[in-house]
C-alpha cells in the first residue's frame, strides 16, 4: 500500500527523505557521484610533513607540480601497479586539477593520493608510506668524466683559487708548479735511460728519415711514427705532436725541428705513453728498413730515357746521366749499322725454313693480290702469334713497316715475309718458329660462326617439290 503523504510527495516532486526534484535530476545525479567517488580522508592518516617534503623535491621553485612532475613523481616513486595503471595517471590529474590550470599545490597533491588509495585498494596512510621512502627524482643523466683541473680544486689558479666558495683550494700550490712539474718529468725520462739498448739501429732508421739536413720537422716524424707502427698500445696521433713539441724544445731542438739527441728525448717519451721499456720502442724503430713511400705514381718505361744506349750528342757524354759508363751506339759507322739491319731483315737468314706453305696460307687468307690488316690480323690470330711480348696493338706498326708506308694497303709476298721477320722480331723468337706456325694454317682461315641445325626440308634435296624438284 502506498501512504497518502508519498503519494502526495510523488506528485509534487518529493521524495521521502525530504530532498527537493532537483536532486533526481541528471545534474544532482552527477553531483552525488562525484561526492562518492572523490578524494576523502578514510581516517587513517598521520602527518603530511615528510610527504610535503617529497613534493618540494618533484615541485619547481613556485612550490607546485606540472602534469610531467607528477608522473614522473608516480613512476619515481613506485606507485604504478596493484590496481593503478599508468592511464590513471592522467585521469587522476584531470579529475583533481581545476579547470584552465596546469599546475596543483600541496593540498591537490594530498587529493591525488587519496584518489591513487583508492586505486590500489589501499588505505591513505599506506600511500604515505610509499612516498615517504621516496628519496626524490632519480636522474638518469650521462655521467661526467674525471677532470683534474675541475675536481682537483688544488690545481686552480688566478681568481678561482682565492674563491671562497671552491673547497680544497690552495692560493700558493700555483707557485713554482711549472719547474716542478718539468724537473719531475726530466728526473723520470733520466730514470727510464737504464732500460735504453744500443742506439745504432735507430741512428740509421733516423738518418733514412730525416734525410741530409740530419733533423725531423713535424711532418717527418708523424710519418716515421706511422711507418713505424709506433702508434697503438696508449700512444695515439694526438700524442704524436705533444711528444714532437717537447722533444723539439732547446737545447734538443728549436721549436721546429730536432737532431738525433731530440729523437731519443722523443722515444722515451713515446714508451712513457706505451708504458714499456724504451727497448722496446727501440726494437720497433730498428726493424724500420726507412720511408714507405705510397701514393707515388710509377712512371712507364720510355726507351729513350731509360736505355742510356740511345742517347746522342751531348747527353751521350755525359757522366751524370749515364753513371754507370753507358755508351750510346752513335758512333760514325751508325748510318751503315742501320742498312745492314734492314738489308737482313729484308734478305732474312738461311734458318728460315721453307716458305712454300707460308706463302700458301697468304694466298688462302688474301688471295691472291696480297693480304690486307684486316686479314692479316685474322691469320695472327688463328696461328696464335700473340702473347705478352707480341700484342694486338703491335700489328698495325709492323704491318705498315713491312708494306713500305702508311698508303700500301696490301702485303705481297716479299712483304709478307717481311712482316713475319718483324713478327718473330718481336716477340725475340727465332723466324723458323714463325714461319711454321703461319704454314700449319695453309687451308686457309678458321670459321668461328655459329653452325645452323640440320634441317631435313632444306638439307635432304630429295624433299624439294614444284620449281626446286631436280636443282
Amino acid at each position: 500500500m502506498i501512504e497518502f503523504e508519498e503519494f502526495i510527495a510523488y506528485i509534487y516532486g518529493k521524495d521521502a527523505g525530504g530532498g527537493g526534484a532537483e536532486e533526481r535530476t541528471s545534474g544532482g545525479r552527477h553531483d552525488r557521484m562525484a561526492k562518492s567517488s572523490g578524494p576523502a580522508d578514510d581516517g587513517s592518516e598521520r602527518d603530511w610533513a615528510q610527504c610535503k617534503s617529497v613534493f618540494d623535491a618533484f615541485a619547481g621553485k613556485d612550490c607546485t607540480l606540472e602534469i610531467k612532475e607528477w608522473a614522473k613523481f608516480c613512476k619515481d616513486a613506485h606507485l604504478i601497479g596493484h590496481g593503478f595503471a599508468k592511464t590513471d595517471v592522467d585521469l587522476i590529474w584531470t579529475k583533481v586539477c581545476p579547470k584552465g590550470k596546469r599546475k596543483i599545490d600541496f593540498n591537490s597533491f594530498k587529493d591525488m593520493l587519496r584518489l591513487a588509495a583508492s586505486k590500489r585498494g589501499q588505505q591513505n596512510c599506506e600511500i604515505q608510506d610509499i612516498v615517504e621512502k621516496s628519496h626524490g627524482p632519480h636522474i638518469h643523466a650521462t655521467k661526467t668524466d674525471a677532470v683534474r683541473f675541475y675536481d682537483d680544486k688544488s690545481t686552480f689558479t688566478g681568481a678561482a683559487a682565492h674563491n671562497t666558495e671552491f673547497e680544497g683550494t690552495n692560493t700558493e700550490a700555483h707557485v713554482g708548479r711549472h719547474d716542478r712539474n718539468m724537473a719531475a718529468a726530466a728526473n723520470e725520462l733520466h730514470d727510464m735511460e737504464a732500460s735504453e739498448d744500443d742506439w745504432g739501429e735507430c741512428t740509421r732508421v733516423f738518418e733514412a728519415f730525416a734525410g741530409p739536413g740530419g733533423e725531423l720537422d713535424g711532418k717527418e716524424f708523424i710519418k716515421l711514427c706511422a711507418d713505424v707502427k709506433l702508434l697503438g698500445g696508449g700512444f695515439t696521433k694526438q700524442d704524436v705532436d705533444v711528444v714532437f713539441s717537447a722533444a723539439c724544445r732547446p737545447p734538443n731542438g728549436n721549436g721546429k725541428k730536432f737532431g738525433f739527441d731530440g729523437f731519443k728525448d722523443a722515444v722515451r717519451r713515446i714508451a712513457k705513453k706505451k708504458k714499456e721499456a724504451v727497448s722496446s720502442t727501440q726494437g720497433l724503430i730498428a726493424k724500420s728498413d726507412g720511408p714507405h713511400l705510397t701514393g707515388v705514381t710509377k712512371t712507364d718505361a720510355v726507351r729513350f730515357y731509360d736505355d742510356k744506349s740511345t742517347y746522342t750528342g751531348a747527353a751521350q757524354g755525359n757522366t751524370n746521366l749515364c753513371p754507370d759508363g753507358q755508351v750510346g751506339d752513335h758512333g760514325a759507322d751508325r748510318h751503315e749499322k742501320l742498312q745492314a739491319a734492314q738489308k737482313e731483315l729484308e734478305e732474312g737468314g738461311d734458318d728460315e725454313g721453307d716458305w712454300t706453305e707460308a706463302l700458301k696460307c697468304s694466298a688462302a687468307y688474301g688471295g691472291g693480290n696480297g693480304v690486307d690488316s684486316r686479314e692479316f690480323l685474322k691469320m695472327l690470330g688463328d696461328c696464335k702469334l700473340f702473347d705478352g711480348k707480341f700484342k694486338k696493338e703491335h700489328m698495325d706498326t709492323i704491318f705498315v713497316q713491312a708494306a713500305g708506308g702508311a698508303g700500301v694497303r696490301k702485303l705481297d709476298d716479299d712483304a709478307f715475309k717481311k712482316a713475319l721477320r718483324l713478327v718473330a722480331k718481336s716477340k725475340g723468337c727465332e723466324v723458323g718458329k714463325v714461319v711454321a706456325a703461319v704454314a700449319a694454317h695453309s687451308s686457309g682461315p678458321e670459321l668461328h660462326g655459329t653452325e645452323a641445325e640440320y634441317s631435313r626440308f632444306h638439307d635432304d634435296k630429295s624433299t624439294y617439290t614444284g620449281a626446286h624438284h631436280g636443282k
